[in-house]
C-alpha cells in the first residue's frame, strides 16, 4: 500500500510538472480596463492610425479568382460554401468609389489606409498583366498621398487567380516564383509612392481554413497539403520580400500574421494544456521564428511536422499583428485524436462572429511577437462583428488602451488598423456580419458612420494632441 501510494504521488508530482512545463503564464491574463484609461497616452507624433479592407471583400468585379469559384459551389451535404448562397457580386463598389471612402478616413483623422491589390485582376492569365488594373491601384495611391493618407499595400489576401488555383496554386513547389513575379510588376509600378508592403496575410489561416476545415477554397481536408501550403506561403513571403528590396532598398516589407493566443479549457487538463502550447508554437511562435532565422520548424503531434530552410536571415522589416480574440480546444484522443473549440462564455457576450471580446489578447500577442523581434509592430487587424453597434466604441478603446500600455511596457508597436473601413464580405459568412466603421447599404451604396466608430476618431484625437 504505502509503496503504490509513493507511486501515485510521483506520478502526481510528473503530471503536475508537466503541466507548469507547458503552460503559459500569461493565460487568463486579465486588465483592469478602467484603471488603463487613466494611463496617459504614449502614441507619438509619427504613430499610423489606419483602418484596413482587402479587394475581394470591397471592391466588387472580383470575378476571375478562386473565391468567385468557391462562390458558386456546394459542400458534402449540398449546402452552399459562402452562408445563404450569397455572392460577392459588387461588394461595396470600393473600385469605383474609392475617392469618396478616401474622403471617409479623412474625416475619422486616419492617416493611413491599408488595401489589397487583386492578383486576378493584374495578371487575369498567366503571364498577362494588365495595365489597367496598376493603373488603377496608381490612381488610389496618388488619391491617398494627395489627402495625407500612407499607402500601406498588401500584396496577396486570401484570394489566387483562377488560372493560379488551377494549376495547383500553393501546393506547387514554384508558387512562391509566380508569387513574386506579380509582387514585381506591382512595386514597379507603385513602389516609388508605397513606402509599406505587406507580402501575405494571415498564412497559417489560408492554410488551415483552406486545406484542414474547409471553410476557404479549395475546401480540401489533407493535413499534409495544408502543411506544404503553409510553408510555400511562407517561401512566397521571402521570394516577395527580396524581390520589393531589390527594387526598394528603403521599403518597409513585413509579413501579416494573425495571433489567436490559444488556451486549455481547463488549466488541469494536461492534454489541453499540452495542446495549447503546441498550437501557439505552431501557428505563431514558428512564424515568427521563421522570419528571422530562415528556419520553419512545424508540428502538431497527429497532424504532421515539416522542417523548412529558406537560406534568408532577418527577411521582414516589421511584423504586421492581426488579432481579434483568443481560442480555446479540447484534445479528443478517443475520437480519432480529433480536437474541437470549446465556447466557455454564453452568445449573448461574444461578437456576431461567435467570438469572445478579449482585450488583453491583444497584449499577449504584442508580447509573443516581441519575445521574437525588436522591429516594429503594426496592428493590422483588429475589429468588431457588431450589426447593431452596441458593443463597438468599447472595443475600440479598450483595444488601443492596451496598446498603449504594451507601449508603455517597451513593446515596439508603431501602428493600429481598425478592421474594416467598410462592411464588407465577409468570406465564407458572407454580408451577414458587420465590421465596418461605416456601414453598407447594399441596395444603394450609402455608407453611414456608425455611432461606435466615431469613438476611434475621438481617441486618434486624444492621442494626437499630447
Amino acid at each position: 500500500m504505502k509503496t503504490l501510494l509513493i507511486v501515485i504521488a510521483i506520478l502526481a508530482l510528473i503530471y503536475a510538472g508537466a503541466i507548469v512545463w507547458f503552460h503559459d503564464p500569461e493565460t487568463g491574463l486579465r486588465f483592469d480596463l478602467e484603471g488603463l484609461r487613466a494611463d496617459s497616452l504614449r502614441f507619438g507624433r509619427e504613430f499610423l492610425w489606419g483602418s484596413s479592407t482587402s479587394a475581394y471583400q470591397v471592391e466588387g468585379g472580383c470575378t476571375n479568382n478562386n473565391w468567385y469559384l468557391f462562390e458558386s459551389e456546394k459542400d458534402n451535404e449540398g449546402q452552399p460554401r459562402i452562408r445563404a448562397g450569397q455572392r460577392s457580386g459588387q461588394a461595396a463598389d470600393h473600385w469605383n468609389r474609392y475617392k469618396e471612402d478616401i474622403q471617409l478616413m479623412k474625416a475619422l483623422h486616419l492617416n493611413t489606409y491599408r488595401f489589397s491589390v487583386e492578383w486576378s485582376k493584374i495578371e487575369p492569365a498567366e503571364g498577362v498583366f494588365s495595365d489597367s488594373a496598376l493603373d488603377h491601384y496608381g490612381l488610389v495611391v496618388d488619391e491617398l498621398l494627395a489627402n495625407g493618407i500612407e499607402p500601406f499595400v498588401t500584396l496577396h489576401h486570401f484570394t489566387d487567380p483562377i488560372w493560379f488555383q488551377q494549376r495547383g496554386g500553393f501546393e506547387r513547389e514554384d508558387a512562391p516564383e509566380l508569387l513574386s513575379r506579380f509582387a514585381n510588376r506591382v512595386v514597379r509600378r507603385l513602389g516609388p509612392k508605397v513606402r509599406f508592403w505587406s507580402t501575405i496575410n494571415e498564412p497559417s489561416v489560408y492554410a488551415v481554413n483552406g486545406y484542414y476545415l474547409t471553410e476557404f477554397p479549395p475546401a480540401t481536408r489533407d493535413a499534409a497539403k495544408a502543411i506544404t501550403v503553409f510553408r510555400n506561403l511562407l517561401r512566397g513571403h521571402t521570394s516577395c520580400y527580396r524581390e520589393i528590396k531589390r527594387l526598394r532598398a528603403d521599403a518597409q516589407v513585413g509579413l501579416l500574421m494573425n495571433i489567436f493566443p490559444f488556451d486549455p479549457p481547463s488549466f488541469w487538463n494536461l492534454l489541453d494544456v499540452v495542446l495549447a502550447h503546441y498550437l501557439n508554437r505552431g501557428f505563431s511562435l514558428a512564424i515568427l521564428d521563421y522570419l528571422n532565422t530562415g528556419v520553419f520548424e512545424f508540428s502538431l503531434p497527429g497532424v504532421g511536422s515539416t522542417r523548412f530552410d529558406s537560406g534568408v536571415r532577418e527577411g521582414f522589416d516589421y511584423v504586421g499583428l492581426n488579432y481579434y480574440t483568443r481560442l480555446r480546444y479540447r484534445f479528443s484522443p478517443f475520437d480519432g485524436g480529433k480536437f474541437a473549440e470549446v465556447q466557455t462564455l454564453p452568445p449573448s457576450e461574444l461578437t456576431d462572429m461567435g467570438w469572445e471580446i478579449y482585450p488583453e489578447g491583444l497584449y499577449r500577442a504584442l508580447a509573443m511577437v516581441s519575445s521574437r523581434t525588436t522591429k516594429p509592430i503594426y496592428i493590422t487587424e483588429n475589429g468588431i462583428a457588431d450589426d447593431r453597434d452596441l458593443r463597438r466604441a468599447a472595443f475600440i478603446e479598450d483595444h488601443i488602451r492596451v496598446a498603449n500600455r504594451a507601449i508603455a511596457n517597451g513593446m515596439n508597436v508603431r501602428g493600429y488598423f481598425y478592421w474594416s473601413l467598410l462592411d464588407n464580405f465577409e468570406w465564407a459568412k458572407g454580408f451577414d456580419v458587420r465590421f465596418g466603421l461605416y456601414a453598407v447599404d447594399y441596395a444603394t451604396q450609402k455608407r453611414t458612420l456608425r455611432e461606435g466608430s466615431k469613438k476611434y476618431g475621438e481617441m486618434i484625437m486624444r492621442a494626437s494632441t499630447r
